[in-house]
């Protein structure tokens, strides 16, 4: 059987005889091999710290706005507890923070991520608080110290986005004017 391998092999190479690439390369070419070598490991290692945080603050965004939307959705059956009159205001506000949430996420610039993730961080706080308040809502009925709790969160939540937004607009104007200013 050895023998019978041999003999395949020694065919495959007379056929392939007079193909072969037997040149040296030209003087300096494994030198110059590793420079590319290392070339593209340094690349590889800084577009990879490159897109790190920004990756890993859209992530966090993310699963922000995961928590915050799921638990608008999740706070349905406590607007289903509530008068007409309350429920209207319950709805209102929240069309209002998405709003302004959905502001907040579009002026997510990287001299304004860490006030962003921040913000999300604070709203996520807010957002269960209102779902404990939801939860005792549906357990011990409608009663206006709950209502008025949950009011208050909304505005809350409401109020601590705008505020959000003026200091993203200052960051915004500081940058402006900084950049104006050493140009």
């Amino acid at each position: 059987m050895k023998e019978e391998n041999q003999n395949e092999l020694d065919n495959l190479f007379s056929h392939l005889n007079g193909q072969w690439d037997t040149e040296e390369p030209a003087l300096g070419h494994h030198h110059r091999f590793m420079e590319r070598l290392e070339g593209k490991k340094e690349t590889k290692k800084r577009f990879s710290l490159k897109l790190a945080a920004p990756v890993a603050a859209a992530i966090a965004m993310i699963f922000g706005l995961y928590a915050i939307f799921n638990s608008v959705s999740n706070n349905a059956t406590a607007l289903n507890n509530m008068s007409p009159k309350n429920r209207e205001a319950q709805e209102y506000f929240s069309l209002v923070i998405k709003k302004e949430l959905a502001q907040v996420e579009k002026e997510n610039t990287p001299a304004t991520k860490k006030l962003v993730s921040d913000a999300l961080q604070r709203l996520d706080k807010l957002e269960k608080d209102y779902d404990a308040l939801a939860q005792e809502l549906d357990q011990k009925g409608e009663s206006k110290k709950i209502i008025h709790a949950m009011i208050t969160n909304l505005q809350t939540r409401i109020s601590f986005l705008e505020e959000v937004l003026t200091q993203i607009e200052n960051i915004k104007k500081i940058k402006e004017s900084y950049h104006e200013n050493n140009t």
